[in-house]
């Protein structure tokens, strides 16, 4: 077959506009590959074992599931990524969409401002807001608690983790909330109608019908935020800092405690490979639900 002369002109600038994405590639395989030898030595930031280091198999690994640190922090992450990602982030935004498709009003303008307001902010400014929030003489306390008679209340303190759940939650709902829309507005208005017709009431509407038509909607979603969300770093760190004692220290944070506060490199690249397995094996999960049932 005669390939086409444009195509052929084309061929060059076409692999230059490449190189870059395969720099990309190449430079998070090498950083991986990297990951994943040190992973099996005794590698540390500074001292001795900076430049005398050893091979020590798999025994990393092994300290993984016999250190209460760990286990402690692959637990505060399923927590912290479940509620504020998977039930928060999702379900926050299919029942704004829902609940906002097709009105034009000064309600949805005020609800899609404040919405794609946390999503826009720098994760050190939406801390710094949450911060001033919930600390003892932040607004919650000021103009809700005291008025009632509770008295100052900790909330940063005292329900560490339930704040950067909420706080995520509004961190990122905007996505959610822009992608439930988008596949709303491809559902034709007749299917609905006559679902109507037919008697169904609009919960029935959203479980027989909206539901199974945004399937793939739905579970690309949940991959997307799981994956963001399970290695989220910055805003909890700006936060609490994976405090008070070690309440919100998610997996990121224990790698990067482990890594460069302790030293110990080749631990902390064992946290990093063990986080990669196992959003390997959530993103496999939802990628064979994307699969259209037979």
């Amino acid at each position: 077959m005669r390939q086409s002369p444009w195509l052929a002109a084309a061929r060059g600038p076409m692999l230059i506009a490449m190189l870059p994405a395969a720099v990309c590639i190449l430079a998070t395989v090498a950083l991986s590959a990297w990951a994943i030898f040190y992973s099996f030595t005794n590698v540390e930031l500074t001292g001795a074992r900076s430049i005398n280091w050893s091979f020590i198999g798999f025994d990393n690994y092994v300290r993984l599931f016999t250190r209460e640190g760990f286990l402690n922090s692959l637990w505060v992450t399923f927590v912290f990524t479940f509620f504020s990602a998977i039930v928060g982030q999702s379900v926050v935004g299919f029942t704004l969409a829902v609940t906002l498709r097709g009105t034009r009003s000064l309600l949805r303008n005020i609800v899609e401002v404040a919405v794609m307001l946390g999503w826009l902010l720098p994760d050190i400014v939406a801390a710094f807001m949450w911060n001033a929030t919930t600390s003892k003489t932040g607004l919650i306390n000021s103009f809700i608690l005291n008025p009632l008679g509770v008295g100052p209340v900790d909330l940063i303190s005292n329900y560490a983790l339930t704040v950067v759940v909420v706080a995520n939650i509004w961190k990122g709902t905007a996505w959610s909330y822009l992608l439930f829309s988008a596949a709303l507005d491809s559902i034709s208005r007749e299917i609905l109608e006559a679902a109507r017709v037919d008697g169904a009431t609009p919960f029935q509407r959203i479980r027989l019908v909206i539901l199974p038509m945004l399937r793939s909607h739905i579970a690309t979603n949940l991959l997307l935020i799981t994956i963001w969300t399970f290695g989220y770093f910055a805003l909890i760190f700006a936060l609490t800092g994976g405090g008070p004692g070690r309440q919100t220290e998610v997996l990121s944070i224990l790698m990067f405690h482990t890594s460069f506060n302790v030293g110990k490199l080749g631990f902390g690249s064992a946290i990093a490979i063990a986080m990669m397995l196992l959003v390997g094996v959530l993103a496999v999960f939802y990628l064979r639900q994307l699969k259209e049932p037979k």
